[in-house]
């Protein structure tokens, strides 16, 4: 909900618009999805492990509990 104050071309008159409402058109949405899994072994979340996500150089890579690099 919105409101617009406008004035007419002849300088006289000012209109008050409220209440207008603005359909916004639905964006598409492209995704992509990948199961997480672990970068060395492949273990993956059924396979009873933790997987933690870690940014190496830009890139996302998971790894499982028992490859996670020790400095993180």
């Amino acid at each position: 909900m919105s409101q617009i104050l406008a004035s007419r071309q002849n300088r006289n008159e000012i209109l008050l618009f409220q209440d207008l409402y603005f359909v916004k058109r639905a964006s598409a949405l492209k995704t992509v999805v990948k199961e997480a899994s672990c970068s060395i072994c492949e273990k993956r979340l059924e396979d009873g492990v933790a997987i933690t996500a870690k940014t190496i150089r830009e890139k996302t890579r998971f790894f499982c509990q028992y490859h996670l690099p020790v400095d993180f």
